[in-house]
């Protein structure tokens, strides 16, 4: 007979901060599913039907369990926490307000831009980017990402790397079709190596009827292998770090939260940044999912909400900017927006685009959905890709010196 987990049990196998790694994961994930298997068979054997299972044994009974169940335990399981702290009554950081979209020529240095080796940028922003997060006390406050490149590398993700994907309809019908048109996300670049394995018909994107290689998704929503998304991971020094608080949606109640607690006013916490009390960044990096391809695109060592893959990570801009997202334009034309966020973020890129494994995205969503006191479903789905940022609005970005594609590493000669 299966015995309820003792509440320590539960509170053991939780995850609440960036330092716990994928093990607490699977610890959490394997009580879920000895719990679920024993709920199941209870139902079964009440029913009076037969409690014979097409699985021989509990590790495997969740491949039978329905996903509905399954996120209704996780919803079961969270302790009561109590009240938000990064959010007021409002429902959002009070700064958020006083962050809103403005003119872009009032916006400052803005975000996503070109990090190509050595194009332009015209700003020079008063604020300079934050080198290592770790020194500066920051924290991983969220995890998201965008459908499509929103920065430029050329020849890895740019404007030259479309092509025809049928599932690219889920987000806005076409290609780069602005989200205004019909409500739907503006899709930024697609990546050079997703281009390629999708037009060499490689199995690991489509079948041999020409028909995307879908993944069976459990907890991610509306993701499509063969497609190019890029990776946010927001870090912050105002993050209720090391708290079942720390990660937050939406980011910026995260990215704020320090702020939020201490009831700052804009024109403090606009000071602490700008005399590097305080440090607000974001890590970005480009994949394309793939289905079945294995090797490093599985990323077994990576702790996927601690931030992006350190590892994979050898050629990487720096500079400093905004936040993104397609609620805003690049600039280029009359009337376009610009987030009001403008020289206050140092963004940390890849250059460079990989392959992820579906699997591995996939617990990645399993574990955004038990990871916080805060919910974080609504960042288990894609959002729209900001267009490149026009240099005009842009710091120039340059060679981060602490990785082995740029300048040197830290210590060397």
């Amino acid at each position: 007979m299966c015995k309820a987990p003792k509440e320590d049990e539960f509170r053991g196998a939780e995850s609440t901060g960036s330092a716990k790694g994928m093990m607490a994961g699977a610890n959490l994930f394997g009580l879920i599913n000895a719990v679920l298997t024993c709920v199941v068979l209870g139902i079964v054997a009440t029913r009076g039907g037969d409690t014979k299972k097409t699985t021989n044994n509990a590790a495997d009974a969740h491949l039978d369990t329905p996903v509905w169940m399954k996120q209704a335990f996780l919803n079961s399981m969270k302790v009561d926490y109590g009240e938000n702290p990064c959010i007021d009554s409002t429902g959002q950081a009070p700064l958020r307000a006083d962050l809103g979209d403005i003119e872009c020529e009032d916006a400052g240095a803005q975000s996503a831009t070109d990090v190509t080796k050595g194009a332009a940028g015209d700003l020079d922003p008063a604020l300079a980017p934050i080198v290592d997060y770790n020194d500066m006390g920051m924290c991983t406050v969220n995890v998201h990402w965008h459908i499509g490149a929103e920065h430029r590398s050329e020849g890895q993700y740019d404007e030259n790397q479309s092509f025809d994907h049928p599932n690219k309809d889920t987000y806005a019908g076409s290609h780069r079709r602005l989200a205004s048109a019909d409500g739907g996300m503006n899709i930024g670049h697609m990546c050079k190596a997703g281009k390629d394995l999708w037009e060499a018909n490689d199995p690991s994107v489509r079948n041999t009827d020409g028909s995307v290689n879908e993944y069976d998704w459990k907890y991610c929503k509306d993701m499509h292998v063969g497609l190019t998304y890029e990776f946010h991971w927001p870090h912050s020094s105002l993050g209720a770090c090391q708290t079942p608080w720390q990660y937050q949606y939406h980011f910026l109640d995260g990215v704020l939260c320090g702020a939020t607690m201490g009831n700052v006013d804009i024109g403090t916490a606009s000071q602490l940044l700008m005399d590097k009390t305080h440090g607000i960044g974001v890590e970005g990096q480009v994949f394309t999912i793939v289905n079945g391809m294995g090797g490093e695109a599985i990323r077994p060592t990576w702790d996927v909400l601690n931030g992006w893959d350190r590892q994979a990570a050898k050629d990487v801009a720096y500079y400093q900017g905004s936040t993104t997202g397609d609620a805003v334009q690049s600039g280029a034309n009359a009337g376009d927006m610009c987030r009001g966020t403008g020289n206050l973020v140092t963004w940390h890129v890849d250059r460079e685009c990989h392959t992820l494994e579906a699997s591995t995205m996939d617990e990645m969503c399993r574990r955004m959905l038990v990871i916080s006191a805060d919910d974080m479903s609504p960042d288990v789905i894609p959002h729209g890709a900001r267009d490149t940022v026009v240099a005009s609005l842009t710091d120039p970005a340059e060679d981060h010196p602490d990785y082995p594609g740029t300048r040197r590493l830290r210590g060397s000669n």
